[in-house]
């Protein structure tokens, strides 16, 4: 008898996606969350099999996909456009990402492995150098990264999922204005913090800062917006 579970689904999903629908997906899901391809914009398919090199197929199953997760907006017989931004978007990201996030460290602190510990703290090892640069950009993504690795410490995959299609929708907003926004530093160091306090078992300590992660990052953002 074959397996039916729906982790098993989610998995066949990932798997039946070709290469090249696979590259399509994640080079214009890149272009909407960096805002190359801006919020209400429309795309021309056209033009997107033209860059990427591809056919049309490849092309609509990435947007197909990008629809799924509220990225774009498929419109028959008129188009896809990008989904817009909005501030009330924004509160309620955030409203699930808070909870989540803190559960997903509580989480981590029981079943993180050795070896995941040791793969966070290796990710920030370098980071002190990217802060002295002023690498806004880079140091997103190693933001980004170490939310990914606590989620797979969590060992549930379904909120790793759902975590990520919530901090993507966050990076868009973030990108808007990454210029105003003076904390990244702050983040990565709260980072440390964290899987130290993971490391140590110590589950109430990380749910508490990654409480504060969040809660602060989010009333900058505000702020900015």
């Amino acid at each position: 008898m074959l397996p039916a579970t729906l982790l098993t689904a989610s998995r066949q999903r990932r798997v039946n996606h070709d290469s090249r629908s696979e590259a399509a997906y994640r080079i214009i899901k890149e272009k909407i969350v960096t805002l190359a391809l801006p919020p209400a914009s429309l795309l021309n398919e056209a033009e997107l099999m033209a860059e990427l090199g591809l056919g049309r197929t490849p092309v609509r199953e990435a947007l197909q996909r990008l629809a799924l997760e509220n990225l774009v907006i498929i419109l028959p017989r008129r188009g896809t456009i990008v989904a817009d931004l909005n501030m009330s978007d924004l509160q309620k990201i955030f409203e699930m990402r808070l909870e989540l996030e803190v559960y997903t460290v509580r989480l981590a602190a029981e079943r993180a492995t050795p070896a995941q510990v040791a793969e966070m703290e290796a990710l920030l090892a370098n980071s002190d150098e990217i802060i002295r640069q002023g690498d806004y950009y880079q140091l997103m993504r190693l933001d980004h990264q170490a939310h990914q690795l606590l989620a797979q410490a969590a060992h549930n995959e379904f909120l790793a999922e759902t975590l990520e299609r919530l901090y993507t929708h966050g990076l868009r907003l973030w990108y808007i204005s990454l210029h105003k926004v003076s904390r990244l530093s702050e983040a990565i160091a709260e980072h440390r913090d964290i899987i130290a306090a993971i490391k140590a078992g110590d589950g109430q300590r990380a749910a508490e800062i990654m409480r504060t992660h969040i809660t602060d990052f989010q009333t900058q953002l505000t702020a900015a917006l």
